[in-house]
């Protein structure tokens, strides 16, 4: 019986020794995990103070550049023109008509056909009434200057979406209790 009593004693002297091992193998490991969860935590509590300026900035965001425009812009319409104006022969202009020649003292009328040839540099009024097809390209061709805005243009709800899922992270952050 002393036997065993002393293998007991030795098995209760060993398990203490190896409890005592394994928790301080245990205490270290968790000391060691406790300085990289505070370095993690500190490191995404500042990477995510980074985005939130970021997101911020991104808000009040301006593009400002100059596009250029070099585009022929296709242009068709009938343009009516109805006016009075002078215009001059350039070469002789041949004139047939026929013609009622009344004879004096009631000797009674001759129909016939008049030749004239009018001069170069005859002044003659006429009366336009005509619509003018027209049917052409415009070039156009100058550089835009642009500045937009870009929370102003559309990007304010998602800035406010990002801001507001920036503090929640920064909320679950606070709850480590690690420094």
């Amino acid at each position: 019986m002393g036997f065993l009593r002393r293998l007991w004693e030795a098995f209760k002297n060993i398990a203490i020794v190896f409890s005592f091992m394994v928790n301080l193998i245990l205490v270290i490991v968790l000391a060691l995990l406790y300085l990289q969860l505070a370095s993690l935590k500190s490191a995404v509590q500042a990477t995510v103070a980074q985005l939130e300026g970021i997101v911020q900035d991104l808000g009040g965001t301006r593009i400002s550049t100059t596009i250029p425009i070099r585009q022929s812009v296709p242009v068709a319409f009938e343009l009516p023109v109805q006016q009075d104006t002078v215009v001059v022969t350039l070469a002789p202009v041949p004139i047939t008509t026929a013609a009622t020649f009344q004879l004096p003292g009631g000797g009674g009328t001759i129909n016939g056909t008049v030749f004239i040839n009018l001069p170069p540099g005859t002044r003659l009024p006429v009366r336009l009434n005509m619509t003018v097809p027209v049917r052409t390209q415009i070039p156009v061709n100058f550089d835009q200057p642009v500045d937009i805005a870009l929370g102003a243009s559309g990007l304010d709800p998602v800035v406010i979406k990002l801001l507001a899922l920036l503090r929640e992270l920064k909320s679950l952050l606070d709850l480590i209790p690690v420094s």
